[in-house]
């Protein structure tokens, strides 16, 4: 079952194997029929290899940070996570994120929704990095 440390631990390694280009350890976390909608009312992306090509676009190009704790109810969570884009210093680009995702029984990801919109997008500052 996925207790609140199961998702808390995958909250934890998420951002960093999106920042470390681990698209393999990402695609693991992952149930066969996960959905991801990201940014949400963009096109749904269904099943593990629709995952797989999601995250093989991102991971590895942008540092991702979580900035809040984990909010666990139930079989869901959300955290506040930050993207960087681009090289560190003047014009980098930071993204603030709400990341929703839920859980099966077997604690792997059904479904993963993310809240942002490019307007957010904005110059990153120090307290970003």
């Amino acid at each position: 079952m996925a207790d609140a440390a199961h998702i808390r631990q995958v909250y934890t390694r998420y951002p960093e194997m999106v920042s470390k280009g681990d698209v393999d350890g990402i695609v693991e976390l992952y149930a066969e029929d996960a959905t991801i909608e990201d940014p949400i009312g963009s096109d749904l992306h269904r099943g593990l290899d629709a995952v797989r090509a999601f995250y093989a676009e991102s991971a590895g190009t942008v540092t991702m940070k979580q900035t809040g704790p984990v909010r666990v109810a139930g079989h869901e969570a959300a955290t506040p996570l930050i993207v960087l884009m681009g090289p560190d210093g003047p014009g980098q680009k930071a993204l603030d994120i709400i990341s929703v995702m839920t859980f099966d029984e077997a604690g792997k990801v059904t479904n993963m929704r993310a809240f942002w919109s490019f307007d957010a997008i904005r110059p990153a500052t120090a307290d970003d990095r």
